[in-house]
């Protein structure tokens, strides 16, 4: 497999994931994985240790990766490393225990805009 051919074939898959998860966190239900997941399963930082837990962030990581390097999430903001990511996750989480995962971490792109 050529090297243009690999990166088409991952930029498929990115987008793939990038409308499921549109689509799933609007529908509620439709989004199956961690991304799935109550956001019950990460209220705290011992949660996000546990095996729903890891899961949980593994896939928020992943989706947060995915949509910057997409380009489709190029307005977010401050990322503070992974530990930062794990501690805004929990606070949302905190805040919306009835969210999904992925809501969560489709929060780090809705913020308001700079004067």
């Amino acid at each position: 497999m050529s090297t243009a051919s690999i990166g088409r074939s991952a930029a498929c898959i990115v987008l793939a994931s990038l409308l499921a998860v549109s689509g799933g966190a609007a529908g509620k239900g439709r989004l199956s994985g961690a991304g799935a997941l109550s956001c019950r399963n990460l209220t705290t930082l011992a949660a996000s240790r546990t095996p729903k837990g890891r899961d949980a962030v593994q896939w928020s990581l992943g989706y947060l990766t995915g949509r910057v390097e997409s380009g489709t999430g190029a307005d977010h903001r401050a990322f503070h490393g992974p530990d930062g990511i794990v501690v805004d996750l929990v606070e949302y989480c905190r805040s919306h225990f009835d969210a999904q995962v992925a809501d969560a971490a489709a929060s780090f792109f809705r913020f308001p805009a700079a004067p």
